[in-house]
């Protein structure tokens, strides 16, 4: 009877929480650095279980890292800098695994790329950095559900035109990306690029996106994609937009749809603030152009290269800072072409002053329900135009 009832509580204590509701146990934290029990970042990734955590002191580690096994569904491994940003000098190769969340670390150097995903899953990268690679710089290729925050990603592509990938590339079949408030600055490339995924599903907004050969953020043959609420600036290829939507010869399906481009500020590029190219054919299709702003860019503020449309394509409530734009194939209504009086363009401030003929002149239809900055649309009597809805005093 004694040994029943010992095997009983053996078995109950295996099942996991208590009738009283006492925890089970709780997951392990893998310490690296001079402190740690661990003096590689790969020793404790090795060693890793789902739902632990490879916490890496500030500091800087040699070698890179590979990704060997995956986490599990709701118990990711997480990759964590602790007191500071964990530097790995290498590249970060996750190949196919999944449930892996990286914060606080930083890789740097790498003479390839600098992360490479391709058939991953369940990804998060927060307050993540790239500092510096030959090639591209965090590419996900054929990659699901991915959550990119806070990052820096810069000095990638030093290879220039003949690098693979580009900065931040969602590429392939990738789908189910966000990424947002990112910094991607400085590349030899395209800044962010989603290119061949026919069901995308990727939204890239609050991101400032500057000083790249360009053009800063790219979509070329995918559907299903909105670019709201970025800042870009600053391409310095003559060819490249600060904005680029674009079918190339390598796609399939050479096909451009549902595309969003809204409450967007594009200023200072080589080229247009957004151009519209095919390379030799292909088709877009419904793609919305509402409320962003254009000005100081060397050719203008759209540029239309393409001459295959089809479904329902709009250009509205936008301000051509640079001038008139021919519009081409798309509905265009409720833009204004010039200085609709903006507050200082001198210092990269393009609000709306008071009395501006932006103010409560644009439409509703398909207009965003906030602005560049999150203020609420409209503010007014009616929708301004532009990124930038004017707050009432």
């Amino acid at each position: 009877m004694r040994v029943l009832a010992v095997v009983a509580l053996l078995v109950v204590a295996a099942a996991g929480p208590t009738a009283e509701g006492a925890a089970g146990p709780v997951p392990r934290t893998r310490h690296v650095g001079p402190h740690g029990e661990y003096a590689t970042v790969q020793a404790a990734a090795d060693a890793a279980l789902p739902g632990e955590t490879v916490a890496i002191e500030a500091g800087t580690y040699p070698g890179g890292l590979t990704i060997r096994h995956d986490g599990a569904p709701g118990r990711p491994i997480r990759f964590t800098g602790t007191g500071g940003t964990a530097v790995l000098t290498g590249g970060l190769a996750i190949g196919g695994h999944g449930w892996l969340e990286f914060t606080d670390v930083t890789v740097a150097g790498s003479t390839g790329f600098g992360v490479y995903a391709e058939g991953a899953h369940d990804l998060v990268f927060a307050r993540f950095g790239v500092d510096g690679s030959r090639d591209g710089g965090l590419v996900l290729v054929g990659t699901r559900r991915v959550r990119v925050a806070g990052c820096d990603i810069r000095g990638t592509n030093s290879r220039g035109t003949s690098a693979d990938h580009e900065a931040l590339s969602i590429a392939s079949g990738s789908s189910d990306v966000e990424v947002s408030g990112c910094r991607v600055h400085d590349n030899g490339e395209e800044g962010i690029d989603v290119k061949y995924d026919d069901g995308a599903r990727v939204k890239i907004h609050h991101n400032v996106v500057t000083g790249n050969r360009g053009p800063d953020i790219y979509v070329d043959s995918s559907s299903v994609v909105d670019v709201y609420a970025n800042v870009v600036s600053g391409t310095r290829e003559a060819t490249k937009a600060g904005i680029g939507l674009a079918v190339e010869d390598y796609s399939e399906s050479r096909l451009l749809s549902d595309v969003r481009v809204f409450d967007n500020l594009s200023t200072g590029n080589a080229q247009a603030g957004l151009s519209l190219w095919v390379e030799s054919t292909g088709t877009m299709r419904n793609l919305e152009i509402v409320n962003n702003t254009f000005a100081g860019n060397h050719r203008g503020s759209v540029l239309v290269d393409a001459d295959r449309f089809a479904g329902t394509n709009t250009l509205r409530n936008n301000v051509f800072g640079d001038g008139p734009v021919d519009a081409g194939p798309f509905a265009a209504d409720h833009n204004f072409a010039g200085d609709p009086g903006f507050a200082d363009p001198a210092r990269g401030d393009y609000h709306l002053t008071a009395g501006s003929a932006a103010i409560d002149a644009g439409s509703s239809d398909q207009a965003p329900a906030f602005d560049l900055d999150g203020v609420a649309r409209p503010t007014g009597a009616g929708f301004d135009i532009g990124a930038y809805e004017r707050k009432q005093p």
